[in-house]
């Protein structure tokens, strides 16, 4: 067979490099909050000896970035937008750009998408306070300030209305910025000074600016200096001076020169096949971007596995160490607690979740994590020998699943034999074990069977868990569960309540068990643990052969395992935002290791 030629309209797979990074385990897992003098006109970093801004800010931002990249003209016309920055600082270059937008966007469908970097995310006490100053920007200030980043190293992704998506890259800029993906239209370099802060505008700095660059994009600064102008001139930009702001003679305008590949066109009509939360998961996050979906299950109904039990536990998975999983695992926290609460309280209810250590090895475990948390108090708290996490969610899924679906096709009781037969742009597998039948070189998948028990309950939203878990929202009391092999269909047995009921008298003895209801569903897992989200692996040499049938371009989604609430909403959106060729919602090292070609390189490495 060999394989058929990719069309024009279908989405070319970024590039995800498997990055050697190692991670500095000298430096503190939380990031920098900077050292503020608010005893000068503006807000003065005492870290870099520089002010945020001079004079007044909101206009400076205008005139050097906004006016200085030719906004809005240069996204007349256009259906989407990239703008990147080096240096989120306040805040106060978005709520300029987000006013802007607001009052000349190309068209109500357009979408726009902010990826900044930062390496001491300001308190969001003190944004606030900085923010005042400008009361025309008052509404778009409390918005933003209601979804504040959180202070974490890493890529977090905030949604924010009028179709403006931000993705904050919160660490030193040597380690950020090569872990970046995206397709930038326009830049606001907008750093400190460069006597002040030199990594933000060295020459490797400034060439990955160029790497991460649309064809013909534009940047902006309100700085001069000889050596940014030589960097920005080695990386491929043609560089003018222009008229300053304020006390400032001149500024810069640039445009890059060398070539680059247009970005992917982006599909229209998505497939998606799954309705349980990895695919309701993708769905959501295609629909927002404007596409007509359609979902295919085979069952009479969403969530017919392991996502219609009658609830879900949202809580972190935190490690110890830092890497490229314990950062995925952080990066679906803060995606999750941000997305579910926007499904409304019918499907989300936000909780504090206890979390106790089974065993010596698992306390100390917790102790080093308390010792370098990867997040402050507002999230993480030590609780006796364990962790308090704050704002973790109780999900009903009948309600979250058919929230997440509105606006699809759904179709079911239908069946998918070969993707070939699928007529549209784009098809994201969420199959659960059913992935391996559809998709050729699938990752290896174990089916784990997951019993759990259900009873009413009228005690307030609470959670607790120490490896099985008891969750009470909702009306009711859900805890267990099991995690065994499974066999072809779930099975309800009497081992498997009595090994739930052993967890619910450790967990809650306040507790009476009555009126039980069993449930149980297979989960797919992965050898590594680890889910998977993105292009199939491809073979390196299509066979010689009758040419089979054109099957339209394909992602997966899958091996969630026995977190697939915590997951989904993330992976989702990392496959959406490859295909679109948006800013990728998570570092590089972590996107390669969630590739559903991991296992292929790995097995081809050891020579199998």
């Amino acid at each position: 067979m060999t394989r058929a030629r990719r069309s024009e309209s279908e989405p070319v797979p970024m590039h995800y490099p498997l990055p050697t990074r190692v991670i500095d385990t000298r430096m503190p897992r939380l990031p920098p909050l900077p050292d503020l003098d608010w005893r000068v006109e503006a807000p003065h970093s005492r870290d870099h000896d520089d002010v945020y801004f001079s004079g007044d800010g909101l206009s400076e931002k205008r005139t050097v970035f906004l006016t200085g990249c030719g906004l809005p003209e240069a996204w007349s016309g256009l259906e989407h937008f990239t703008v990147g920055e080096l240096g989120f600082g306040t805040g106060l270059n978005l709520l300029a750009l987000w006013d802007l937008w607001r009052r000349h966007r190309p068209s109500p469908s357009a979408r726009l998408d902010v990826l900044s970097f930062e390496g001491a995310l300001i308190d969001r006490s003190d944004a606030a306070r900085i923010h005042a100053s400008w009361p025309e920007l008052g509404e778009l200030s409390h918005k933003l300030l209601a979804r504040w980043p959180d202070r974490a190293r890493g890529v977090q992704r905030i949604h924010l209305p009028d179709d403006i998506t931000l993705t904050l890259a919160i660490d030193d800029i040597a380690d950020a910025i090569p872990q970046a993906q995206a397709k930038v239209d326009a830049w606001l370099l907008d750093g400190f000074a460069p006597s002040k802060n030199p990594a933000m505008w060295s020459a490797e700095t400034l060439g990955h600016v160029a790497r991460l660059s649309a064809p013909d994009a534009r940047a902006a600064t309100y700085t001069v200096a000889g050596d940014v102008r030589r960097n920005l001139g080695a990386a491929g930009f043609a560089v003018a001076k222009k008229p300053g702001h304020g006390r400032k003679k001149e500024r810069l305008e640039a445009r890059l020169t060398v070539q680059r590949a247009a970005p992917p066109t982006p599909p229209k009509r998505v497939t998606i096949i799954g309705a349980g939360i990895a695919g309701a998961c993708a769905a959501h996050a295609f629909l927002r971007r404007g596409c007509e979906v359609t979902v295919i299950d085979r069952a009479e109904a969403p969530g017919a596995g392991g996502s219609g039990n009658p609830l879900a536990l949202v809580m972190p998975r935190l490690d110890a160490a830092d890497g490229a999983a314990a950062r995925a695992l952080l990066a679906a926290w803060l995606y999750a607690r941000r997305l579910y609460p926007e499904l409304g309280p019918a499907a989300a209810q936000q909780l504090d979740a206890i979390h106790l250590p089974r065993g010596k090895k698992e306390e100390l475990r917790f102790d080093r994590l308390l010792a370098d948390p990867p997040l402050d108090d507002s999230l993480l708290q030590p609780f006796k020998q364990g962790l308090r996490h704050i704002g973790a969610i109780a999900i009903r899924p009948k309600a979250a699943l058919a929230t997440l679906l509105e606006g699809a096709t759904q179709r079911f009781n239908t069946s998918v034999d070969s993707l070939a037969s699928i007529d549209a742009d784009l098809v994201v597998v969420c199959a659960g074990m059913g992935l391996a039948a559809l998709a050729e070189l699938a990752p290896p998948l174990t089916g784990r069977l997951g019993q759990l028990e259900s009873m009413p309950a009228t005690g307030p939203p609470s959670a607790i868990a120490d490896g099985g878990y008891a969750v009470e929202a909702f009306g009711l009391l859900v805890f267990g569960a099991t995690f065994e092999a499974a066999n072809d269909e779930p099975q309800i047995s009497d081992a498997g309540r009595t090994h739930n009921l052993e967890i619910l008298a450790r967990l809650r003895p306040d507790i009476a068990p009555h009126d039980l209801t069993s449930r149980a569903a297979i989960r797919a897992t992965t050898p590594d643990r680890l889910p998977f989200a993105g292009a199939p692996p491809q073979k390196e040499k299509a066979p010689d052969g009758t040419p089979a049938l054109r099957s339209p371009p394909s992602r997966l989604i899958g091996g969630l395992g026995s977190r697939g609430f915590l997951w989904a909403p993330l992976l989702a959106e990392l496959v959406a935002s490859e295909v679109f060729g948006e800013p990728l919602p998570v570092e590089a090292s972590v996107a390669a290791n969630l590739n559903p070609g991991r296992f292929l390189a790995r097995a081809l490495r050891r020579g199998d």
